[in-house]
């Protein structure tokens, strides 16, 4: 499910223009462009190459872009980085494919998650003029080993899966590396770089936080000290709890009745109140100050509020379907990631379930967390980290969580003002976004051009909608 997000205007008339100049400035002066397309391999000769690659087999996509040839990979991965013996399995990889010549850069991006872009260019590969690898996430999707080893699925061996991929990719592109990904994508760039920091010229993580507890703290403060207006958060709240005081019989009446959805990994009234105990959280990710208008009063009908439910936190996100398809997300999150606590007490009277009732969210029973994996990303970041770009949203919750620099070279994080989850490079204000851009130029040898982005007609990247964040971490511990 994709969410649309309406975007704030940040003098872009100006910046388009003034960058604009500079890009066909450097177009006239022989970078990287169009014409990068019509130098190099061709499509045929790339394909030989990559059929010559051990353990890949390929097929040729379709793409909207004349510019761009789609091809579709499955690399023979270890299941174990470590241990040979427990066998393979097939990881499903998009490439977009611009050229091979040394002035166009390769843009690799995963959205931590299935790989659902579907062979889109995203917002850098669009700056770039680059070509694009998209990295289906070990055990999402159709990159599911057999049998599913779930103590296989960690930070490290996924970062062992990227650099396979990037060191073979190496012997066909010449151009600067850059790894990237929004949310839990990007969060999963910046585990590759601590694993493997000498494989790519640099990272630019979008939106990822780094938690460090199950549940973290930081998130629940940050909503209630920094997030939104606080006449808006409060009609959030006010509308959650109206729902789960007096709209709660209502609102499951109307999820039994949709026959589409089925609930039997998490019943249908434990998945309407996960819905509403979400709720403020989901609105301040994907929709934000600009949906303040639409947050109904506490006297609204039964079928208004009920539709803003539907539109902001509905309660299918709970649904069979979408339980098994985030499972290795909730499992990742339990053992390694973390998960915010969303600091939800003001609705703690009004629950009804307890976590027993969300079991069947995990794959396997209680598995284990340990604190130290995200602390040695932080210690990593912190005193090794370079060539390092972070994007947040001011107003998207994730943002508690998000990386310090600390003594990280060439680094920085930029905060798009009142920006939700869907926070890009392009919507940073100016001085920022310049910022951004040098960097970029410094790293890959090419000067971005805003304009390209624009001038697409689409949003830049999308953020795939997930499921309500993880229920335990968001209902008030009892």
């Amino acid at each position: 499910m994709w969410q649309s997000f309406a975007r704030m205007n940040r003098a872009l008339g100006l910046i388009i223009v003034a960058l604009a100049a500079l890009g066909a400035a450097a177009l006239a002066a022989g970078g990287c462009g169009d014409q990068g397309a019509h130098r190099g391999l061709t499509p045929g000769q790339l394909l030989g190459r990559l059929r010559e690659l051990p353990g890949v087999t390929v097929e040729e996509g379709t793409s909207a872009d004349p510019d761009l040839h789609y091809y579709i990979l499955h690399f023979k991965q270890l299941i174990d980085h470590d241990d040979q013996s427990r066998g393979y399995f097939q990881q499903e990889v998009s490439l977009l494919h611009r050229s091979d010549v040394p002035d166009v850069p390769v843009v690799v991006q995963t959205s931590g998650y299935a790989d659902t872009n579907l062979g889109r260019p995203v917002e850098l590969t669009r700056l770039l003029a680059a070509n694009q690898v998209a990295i289906e996430h070990r055990y999402f999707g159709t990159s599911r080993p057999e049998p599913m080893d779930w103590t296989r699925l960690t930070i490290a061996q996924m970062a062992a899966d990227e650099h396979e991929i990037i060191m073979a990719l190496r012997t066909i592109y010449q151009g600067a590396f850059i790894t990237t990904g929004g949310s839990k994508g990007g969060m999963t760039a910046m585990y590759h770089r601590r694993f493997y920091p000498d494989d790519v010229e640099g990272t630019v993580s979008y939106v990822a936080p780094l938690s460090f507890g199950a549940p973290d703290r930081r998130y629940a403060d940050y909503i209630a000290d920094m997030v939104g207006p606080i006449g808006c958060r409060q009609a959030v709240r006010d509308i959650a709890t109206e729902m789960l005081s007096h709209r709660r019989d209502a609102i499951v009446a109307h999820a039994q009745a949709d026959a589409s959805h089925a609930y039997t990994q998490i019943a249908v009234g434990a998945a309407a109140e996960s819905a509403i105990v979400n709720l403020e959280w989901t609105f301040w990710q994907y929709h934000g100050v600009g949906e303040c208008s639409s947050v109904p009063p506490v006297s609204a009908s039964d079928d208004a509020v009920i539709a803003f439910l539907d539109a902001i936190s509905p309660v299918s996100d709970c649904d069979d379907v979408q339980v098994e398809r985030f499972k290795p997300y909730y499992y990742q999150s339990y053992t390694q990631l973390g998960y915010p606590d969303g600091g939800y007490e003001y609705l703690a009277p009004y629950l009804q379930y307890t976590d027993a009732d969300y079991a069947n969210e995990l794959p396997v029973p209680d598995p284990p967390y340990d604190s130290a994996v995200m602390r040695d990303i932080d210690d990593f970041v912190e005193h090794n980290g370079s060539h390092l770009l972070f994007i947040y949203g001011e107003w998207d919750p994730w943002t508690g969580g998000k990386f310090a620099l600390g003594n990280a070279v060439d680094s920085a994080v930029l905060i798009q003002p009142h920006g939700t989850h869907a926070s890009w490079i392009t919507d940073l204000e100016l001085s920022d976004l310049q910022e951004a851009l040098a960097k970029l130029e410094a790293w890959t040898g090419v000067v971005p051009m805003p304009s390209r982005v624009h001038q697409a007609g689409v949003a830049p990247d999308v953020v795939p909608r997930i499921p309500p964040v993880l229920g335990h971490a968001l209902r008030s511990e009892k």
